[in-house]
């Protein structure tokens, strides 16, 4: 067999597989498009007592600023009760320790392997 033909057969087999595969995907793709999303419902309750107590909680949790301008007093509420860096990443977050690992060993490695690369 020449080599001309080996590879035109190999393209042609090649080039079924790929649209194959791509019909395939494309079925699948039009099938997740076609079907219906469940939204969460949202209900809201007509409470208004529940709505009362829940806001005078907030009121006196808030610490109140009182320096004339409403702007302003929102802004130190709101700096006033956001949580210090401490109370928003805990010790065990692995995030936290990722950031805060010592990485000294691992940079005295990488430098005793390059001494002996020789580019």
């Amino acid at each position: 067999m020449k080599l001309n033909a080996f590879e035109k057969i190999i393209r042609k087999v090649v080039r079924e597989e790929i649209d194959y595969a791509l019909k395939r995907e494309l079925t699948f793709l039009k099938e997740e498009l076609v079907k219906p999303t469940q939204t969460p419902q949202i209900t809201e309750s007509n409470n208004s007592s529940v709505k009362k107590e829940f806001r005078q909680k907030i009121q006196q949790q808030m610490p109140s600023f009182n320096t004339g301008n409403g702007t302003l007093d929102s802004l130190l509420s709101e700096t006033a009760l956001t949580p210090t860096p401490e109370e928003t990443f805990s010790t065990n977050d692995p995030v936290n320790s990722f950031i805060n690992k010592d990485y000294g060993p691992l940079m005295k490695a990488m430098k005793k392997k390059k001494e002996h690369f020789r580019p």
